[in-house]
């Protein structure tokens, strides 16, 4: 049988909506499964869909059909692990599909902020390539029409023009070369991993990334904390989706202090996992009985603050390219112009 394709986060989400809403239907899931399947548009979810009805008409657990069908990211097969051992599946699920509904709203605000800039950047490419192959060859044959030497005065300034278009040209190629390589090579998982953790790394993205490891860990821990789990081990579960080292870092180091027995606020607190206000509000909620929905409450505002941060980086890279393709283009009109100037002093 061919290989099934990975699940994007869009798809996790409505897969894991439908589950639930199947769960709560009282219909058996290899009968909700095949359902899934049968009123689906995608190809691919209609594919895992047929492929897990099958698996639990054999009498497979939801979630060993969900990881034998390879379609699925690991923390959400564990997660319905443990929902379904915790009897608390359903939950689990309602929690998954919001978590993961929210990492492709986050994905999509990624990409935009990264291909807003590539469409800049192919633009000036385009606008050099015209200047190169159209705009100096023009004015090259018009100054080839003077004199010898008004041919050789400005031989020099046309040269100059050439050299700059084909290096900015370059240089422009190479990063939308790049840009595309690395697009190709982040689809493979390892690669991918790889990626984050160089841009959680990178002194010029720590912070933003910083912004959208919180985001993520928030998310998670809300879904798992209303879903029962305990403290330990929903942050050895939110492990499984960091890619951040010293973020995974903070996190084993306040799972360590919470099995020591040290308050779950305190403890977050003093790992620095998120900032002091949000620890002392979970504090607060934990004595008043309010701690779920204190979760929820953060896990909004990190998505807000990460969200604003790809929208804040998408405001100021675009005008700053924009200001950059200026000054590129005005650098070779000027070397274009250099050739006239060139000829007037020669002719004066």
């Amino acid at each position: 049988m061919a290989k099934i394709k990975k699940l994007d986060h869009d798809e996790v989400s409505y897969f894991c909506e439908q589950l639930s809403l199947i769960i709560n239907a009282g219909i058996p899931l290899s009968e909700g499964a095949e359902m899934i399947g049968d009123n689906a548009d995608d190809g691919v979810v209609t594919a895992v869909a047929k492929e897990m009805s099958g698996k639990l008409t054999e009498g497979a657990t939801l979630f060993e059909a969900m990881d034998e069908s390879g379609a699925f990211p690991p923390y959400a097969v564990n997660m319905v692990k443990i929902g379904t051992l915790s009897g608390r599946l359903d939950d689990v699920l309602k929690g998954l599909s919001e978590y993961y509904e929210q990492m492709a709203d986050r994905l999509r605000n990624i990409r935009s902020a990264v291909l807003h800039p590539l469409i800049l950047i192919a633009m000036m490419a385009a606008v050099m390539l015209v200047l190169i192959l159209q705009v100096i060859p023009m004015f090259s044959d018009i100054f080839g029409q003077f004199d010898s030497s008004v041919r050789e005065a400005v031989t020099a300034s046309v040269q100059y023009a050439y050299t700059t278009g084909f290096i900015i040209l370059t240089v422009l190629g190479v990063i939308l070369i790049v840009s595309l390589v690395i697009a190709l090579l982040s689809r493979i998982p390892k690669i991918r991993n790889s990626l984050s953790a160089f841009v959680s790394r990178f002194f010029v993205t720590k912070k933003a990334a910083g912004f959208f490891s919180q985001a993520k860990f928030a998310s998670a821990m809300s879904m798992m904390v209303s879903s029962g789990i305990e403290a330990s081990e929903a942050l050895e579960n939110v492990m499984l989706l960091i890619n951040d080292r010293d973020m995974n870092r903070r996190i084993d180091k306040c799972r360590e202090q919470v099995i020591e027995g040290e308050p779950f606020a305190d403890a977050l607190n003093e790992a620095k996992l998120l900032p002091p206000v949000y620890s002392r509000s979970l504090k607060m909620a934990y004595k008043s009985g309010s701690f779920d929905e204190a979760w929820k409450k953060i896990s909004v505002r990190c998505t807000d603050e990460a969200n604003a941060t790809s929208e804040n980086l998408v405001s100021v890279i675009e005008p700053i390219m924009i200001a950059i393709m200026a000054v590129l283009i005005g650098a070779i009109l000027l070397t274009i112009m250099l050739p006239m100037m060139d000829i007037m002093s020669v002719l004066g």
